[in-house]
């Protein structure tokens, strides 16, 4: 009879939407509970009794986005209910009846009887997005601390900079301290990296202790710390402050069964004498610091006129630069890639060098920001793609078909026409797009969005592909990298130098790494150095690793040679 048949379609619908992943709830417009599913009742914590009720029974209140409580006319349900217009994919926490807050992701959709423009109940769906909200989280944590001591690190710290530079005035000076320990080496020396790690933690822990309400601490290296003091009165609280900090980087520390004893040096920069800006006075209590060094231990320094003697280096560097390429002082090295399964070399970074005949040996670390300031990184990045293509061209015809290069690109370069220069090079060189992998930071992608994007789409078209350096020093999310045609991840050296032993770096890369497959990137972890890192790494299917563990910068002619006895193809010894 039709009622049986309606009654058995009643039926198959009430199983499908009982067996479903998805809660779904059915509230009508006074709030009471009308129906819900199994899932509704694993994830509420609730029972069947809960229909009839009030779904105020169920979940006391709710959360926004950012944890504040939401007003009850808020709520996505009773928002479609007001307006009749469906609400989609909305982040709420729960708090239920014993006070557990489980976050979802609500759909809701208004139910109108026939003929009347008023809601009478709404349908919600929800999904438990708890794991990846904590995983998130983690994120947006690691963005703005270190990940060995909890304190803020070097990103966050010129945000802080920054703003207090804004509200600072005639009696409300800025000043910054500038701390570098003394004789840590031998503690990673004679106890191990964990003995060091556990040392950096007390100091982090020893210098909160020093420092002012509203004053910043941040770890912006291995065994650097920064103290930005929003306002002092006069210079005898500096001295006050310096003095309570070598005080207590004095006393003994313990780790791993032994007494270190450390010392601290300390440069001190002051706004507006030492500079105006963030980075002049980190650069200038920076130098402070050194001088401080060179007459001992246990010693500060404000920054004066004779330390700026150190900035003349700045403009021998600029203009050796200047005169680098012409003279051929620039040269690449590489350091190889492999494929985190089977260790087979896959590919290499290219690398850039310089030798100075009048400065020596000059540290990327110190010469790019100068080619960045003074753009002649344009130039020196095309000289850079020009010949890491060449070199990727011709290993891939006589040694290994599928070599990738991955070549650095810096924002100047990202802004300055990179497309025709990409497309110009790989025609020349005759290097295939997908054989050059094109590595860009995180501060890239945060910088001007409208202007990335494109540029980094019309990269993906022709088929290069493209990889975020040093994932996890910036401040992006992954809800922010979806925006961009990404195809690689490289997870920074920091979080896989704690790796195994480090529940934190474990944790977070894990997170990194899982969220990376989910949006369809594959993962390279930098800075492996032990096996038992590129075990745990290959635990976790990230597919490529790099690191000292598999070979340091190299010439090209010995790279080659890596390819040829770990690389997958045909060597030939002319190469």
């Amino acid at each position: 009879t039709i009622a049986e048949r309606l009654a058995q379609s009643e039926e198959h619908h009430r199983l499908v939407v009982d067996h479903l992943n998805e809660g779904i709830v059915m509230q009508s417009r006074d709030d009471i509970v009308l129906a819900c599913n199994r899932s509704a009742r694993r994830l509420l914590r609730i029972s069947e009794v809960a229909i009839g009720r009030s779904i105020m029974s169920v979940t006391r209140r709710a959360l926004d986005e950012n944890g504040a409580p939401l007003p009850n006319s808020m709520r996505p349900s009773m928002r479609a209910l007001e307006t009749g217009q469906p609400v989609i994919g909305e982040t709420v926490g729960l708090e239920l009846a014993d006070g557990e807050v489980v976050w979802v992701r609500e759909n809701v959709l208004p139910i109108f009887r026939a003929g009347e423009g008023e809601a009478i109940s709404a349908v919600v769906s929800f999904t438990d997005i708890g794991p990846v909200r904590e995983a998130q989280q983690q994120l947006r944590y690691l963005a703005t601390r270190d990940a060995l001591t909890g304190l803020y690190n070097r990103t966050f710290l010129a945000e802080r900079m920054q703003a207090m530079l804004g509200r600072a005035t005639c009696a409300a000076k800025p000043a910054l301290l500038f701390v570098d320990l003394d004789g840590f080496k031998k503690v990673n020396d004679t106890g191990g990296h964990e003995a060091g790690d556990s040392l950096l933690r007390d100091v982090g822990r020893r210098l909160a202790g020093c420092v002012s309400e509203g004053d910043t601490l941040a770890r912006v290296g291995g065994d650097e710390f920064v103290i930005a003091v929003c306002c002092y009165e006069k210079v005898d609280d500096l001295v006050a402050l310096a003095q309570r900090v070598l005080d207590a980087i004095a006393a003994p520390f313990a780790a791993a069964g032994n007494e270190y004893y450390l010392g601290a040096s300390i440069g001190i920069s002051l706004y507006p004498d030492d500079g105006r800006s963030a980075a002049a006075l980190m650069r200038n209590a920076d130098s402070a610091m050194y001088a401080a060094k060179q007459r001992g231990t246990n010693q500060f320094q404000f920054f004066t006129t004779e330390l700026r003697q150190r900035l003349q280096r700045r403009f021998q560097i600029e203009r050796g630069l200047r005169r680098a390429l012409a003279s051929g002082e620039l040269r690449l090295v590489y350091q190889p890639i492999v494929d985190g399964e089977s260790g087979r070399m896959i590919g290499t970074e290219a690398l850039l060098r310089w030798e100075n005949e009048e400065l020596g040996h000059v540290s990327p670390v110190e010469f790019v920001p100068v080619a960045e300031d003074t753009g002649m990184i344009i130039a020196i990045g095309q000289w850079v793609l020009e010949h890491a293509c060449r070199q990727a061209a011709q290993w891939r015809r006589v040694l290994a078909p599928d070599f990738v290069m991955a070549v650095n690109f810096s924002p100047r370069q990202i802004a300055d026409g990179l497309i025709e220069q990409v497309e110009g090079c790989l025609a020349r060189t005759g290097l295939a797009p997908e054989a050059l992998e094109v590595e860009i930071t995180e501060g890239i992608l945060m910088s001007d969005c409208q202007s990335v994007q494109p540029v980094l789409r019309a990269l993906s078209d022709i088929g290069v592909r493209i990889s975020v350096d040093d994932f996890g020093t910036g401040y992006s999310s992954f809800s922010y990298l979806k925006r961009f045609p990404l195809h690689h991840l490289k997870v920074d050296r920091t979080f896989v130098a704690g790796l195994p032993s480090n529940r934190d770096s474990a944790a977070i890369t894990r997170a990194v790494v899982a969220m990376a497959h989910s949006l369809g990137m594959r993962v390279t972890a930098e800075g492996v150095e032990t096996p038992e890192q590129a075990s745990f790494l290959r635990s976790l299917a990230c597919e490529r690793q790099q690191g000292y563990l598999f070979g340091r910068p190299v010439s090209a002619r010995e790279c080659a040679a890596l390819l040829r006895e770990h690389g997958a193809g045909r060597g030939r010894e002319d190469v």
